[in-house]
């Protein structure tokens, strides 16, 4: 096992996932993308398992980004957004 000399590539990846959700059309790409992530809500709108609101946004950090990058490629309406370490992937 390798020691910990506190180095920023010693810590894990950080990931924040974020929905416009003003912005979504209800296609349910994510869904059906990253189903493990995201469901439409009673308002016919795509949602964030897990996540909290930010104003009418919603977000949620996680330690692996895992399909929701996918998901966020495939959004028409480009209202899926991916962070690493603070920095916009997607």
């Amino acid at each position: 096992m390798r020691e910990s000399k506190g180095r920023l590539d010693d810590i894990m990846a950080k990931f924040k996932v974020e929905i416009e959700r003003p912005l979504c059309i209800s296609c349910e790409s994510c869904v059906n993308i990253c189903p493990e992530f995201w469901e439409m809500a009673p308002d016919g709108f795509s949602h964030l398992k897990g996540s909290k609101k930010s104003g009418e946004n919603e977000e949620r950090e996680m330690d692996d980004a895992s399909c929701n990058i996918e998901a966020a490629e495939s959004c028409p309406a480009i209202c899926i957004h991916v962070y690493e370490n603070g920095k916009k992937v997607i």
